[in-house]
């Protein structure tokens, strides 16, 4: 099972292999190869640890996250204070 993940994660970069986890496709590919030993059902990798942290890219990054140079936004001037009216007395009989 080790052997699998290892190899799964050293063949890809890191946004592919989150894209291999949605799916558990790697679980999937750990129930076939472990089948011949023993049958495992509903084999899911629960927690992830980067030991080694990968290359900084600014290029990959912007890549993975996209421009935002587009996504400005617009100003918006705030409303002036409306005058606070003031309560009126109700008399009842």
């Amino acid at each position: 099972m080790r052997d699998i993940m290892t190899n799964q994660a050293q063949s890809c970069d890191l946004k592919d292999l989150v894209q291999k986890f949605i799916p558990e496709s790697i679980g999937k590919e750990i129930e076939k190869a472990t089948s011949s030993i023993y049958p495992l059902q509903n084999v899911y990798i629960r927690k992830v640890k980067i030991l080694k942290a990968p290359k900084f890219d600014l290029s990959k990054l912007m890549e993975v996250h996209g421009d935002y140079s587009e996504d400005v936004g617009v100003k918006l001037e705030r409303p002036a204070e409306e005058p606070v009216a003031e309560p009126t007395e109700v008399v009842g009989a």
